[in-house]
């Protein structure tokens, strides 16, 4: 739990610095200052690559990693970093489509619940609060309880993502043996979006696949 609570404090702080941080990253285009041009891509680049560092180790795959390895929060953050940029899975990671989704409909719930919390101020027999306006109160309050209930159980679905991918970039040949038809299942769904993306995962397999051990065992990667 030590881990778990030591990157909960840095990892949201970490991915909007990375977030703004692409606003400095260093371009190609040439200005008429030599001079200038280079003094600015110089503090660019030592500015995004500090970032970057810091992504590397504080990142929400960290998580799973110190769950099913125990290791130390920012040793997990920079092993899962590893095992994507080996796998080639660094642009699959950082699309952020589902979070992006669930964002989406945490807002949109938490609106839903401050419509009703406003109705339920409106009513004549209801007074919640002693405000000078107490329905745009009512409103933003409960607004604010839907949007942080909603993010807490979404954040179930968000972890249980993420905990399929680490397994899944980990262990694919493990996955391959035991659950065979899930596995087939999910190759071909990540083929049709990701075309490519598991031509070094299906590289292992055909590596481990081959040579059986005299003992019986596959080799794991």
């Amino acid at each position: 739990m030590g881990s778990i609570c030591f990157g909960s404090l840095f990892v949201g702080p970490v991915s909007i610095i990375r977030l703004f941080s692409v606003l400095l990253r260093p371009n190609n285009e040439v200005t008429s200052l030599m001079c200038v041009y280079e003094c600015v891509h110089c503090i660019q680049g030592c500015v995004t690559s500090c970032v970057d560092n810091l992504a590397d180790r504080f990142n929400q795959w960290a998580f799973t990693y110190v769950g099913l390895y125990g290791y130390g929060f920012l040793d997990a953050g920079l092993h899962a970093t590893n095992v994507f940029e080996k796998r080639g899975w660094s642009t699959i990671v950082s699309d952020d489509l589902v979070p992006n989704i669930l964002l989406v409909a945490s807002l949109v719930i938490g609106g839903v619940t401050g419509c009703f919390a406003y109705i339920m101020q409106s009513v004549d027999l209801i007074h919640a609060l002693s405000l000078n306006d107490p329905g745009l109160s009512s409103f933003w309050i409960g607004t604010c309880v839907g949007f942080v209930v909603t993010s807490v159980l979404f954040s179930v679905i968000s972890s249980a993502m993420n905990t399929v991918l680490v397994c899944f970039a980990t262990s694919p040949v493990d996955f391959e043996i035991n659950h065979a038809e899930l596995s087939h299942e999910m190759r071909a769904a990540w083929r049709e979006v990701w075309p490519g993306a598991l031509d070094v995962i299906d590289l292992h397999d055909a590596m481990n696949a081959s040579p059986t051990r005299h003992d019986g065992i596959h080799p794991l990667i």
